[in-house]
């Protein structure tokens, strides 16, 4: 069990570490989250910045748009932004995939025969940069990596949320 503290009078939330994301088990965690993310919101001057590591394809996008809605609102892509984007947005939380960061688009990557999982197609030190500037509460220009074309396609402003979450392959 993990326990997060916030705020001068000190309400104490627990998490269970152990929760194996079925939809029973969120729904039963469900005022839990929302407690801690109430917790986070009126006690935290800056973004709480969460890293979500899992493989390919085994539902980490799935997973935060469940856990994104519990913490308040329906996750959504930014306004006005490109409808493949994979960034979800919330009330109070911006979920980032760091597929986003990949430096090479597909052609890119089989030209030097790299696949999308070797971290040298990935752009880890704009993603620390941009990381640190949400952190700090400030807003960045985030790349998109298009999946159904493959391509890098012009970046989307996302500004600080109260909770930002990113989440790939390689969050740390």
């Amino acid at each position: 069990m993990e326990s997060i503290m916030r705020s001068t009078t000190t309400p104490k939330v627990t998490l269970n570490k152990s929760f194996n994301g079925s939809t029973q088990k969120l729904a039963a965690n469900k005022a839990v989250v929302k407690a801690a993310s109430k917790s986070v919101v009126t006690c935290e001057q800056k973004p709480v910045v969460i890293g979500l590591a899992a493989d390919s394809g085994c539902g980490k996008s799935t997973f935060m748009r469940r856990i994104t809605s519990l913490f308040g609102g329906e996750p959504t892509p930014p306004e006005g932004g490109n409808p493949d984007s994979n960034t979800l947005l919330s009330d109070l939380t911006t979920v980032v995939c760091l597929d986003d960061y990949h430096s090479l688009d597909r052609t890119g990557r089989k030209e030097a025969n790299v696949t999308a999982l070797d971290p040298a197609a990935q752009n880890f030190d704009l993603m620390y940069e941009q990381t640190k500037s949400i952190k700090e509460g400030g807003s960045i220009q985030k790349p998109i990596y298009n999946h159904v074309t493959g391509l890098l396609d012009p970046a989307e402003e996302i500004s600080a949320a109260p909770i930002y979450v990113i989440e790939g392959l390689h969050p740390f």
